[in-house]
């Protein structure tokens, strides 16, 4: 599954109010100098809460010489999604965002955001706009709540 239904995402929240709280905290970063410090891991975070395909952010390495001295291995999308799943990353992953996206949020995405591994993979897998994953790895029986709206 690349993208959340509205009522998966909804069971991330604990009301609507909070999903406009989080997009409206995100906006203030976007124009904030706090936008420097975010890193992709932030990006990806944000992105799986809304339940939007996370991978668009992210571009394969294609040129030949950087896959060569390692590229593939170092790329920003896995170390995003390792910084996502270290426990020891939380108060880092959730500071940027006030107290909007609670410890219980993020675990609830990690859930849903499998990790990943370069050595599961070869760089040939990834062709521009195809992946060889899912974003998102939903239960077949994923229970439904209530939708929120989304803007």
């Amino acid at each position: 599954m690349n993208t959340l239904s509205r009522a998966i995402t909804a069971q991330l929240f604990d009301n609507p109010e909070t999903y406009h709280s989080l997009r409206r905290q995100w906006s203030q970063l976007m124009r904030s100098e706090r936008r420097h410090e975010l890193s992709a891991a932030h990006h990806l975070l944000y992105l799986a809460l809304l339940g939007k395909d996370w991978r668009k952010g992210f571009t394969p390495v294609t040129n030949p010489r950087k896959l060569a001295n390692g590229a593939f291995q170092g790329w920003t999308l896995f170390r995003a999604l390792t910084l996502l799943h270290v426990p020891a990353c939380e108060s880092w992953l959730l500071a940027p965002f006030d107290g909007v996206v609670t410890p219980e949020m993020l675990q609830q995405v990690r859930r849903l955001v499998p990790a990943r591994s370069p050595y599961q993979y070869r760089p040939e897998q990834f062709a521009p706009a195809a992946f060889p994953f899912d974003a998102y790895l939903v239960p077949e029986t994923a229970p439904v709540g209530e939708g929120v709206a989304r803007a």
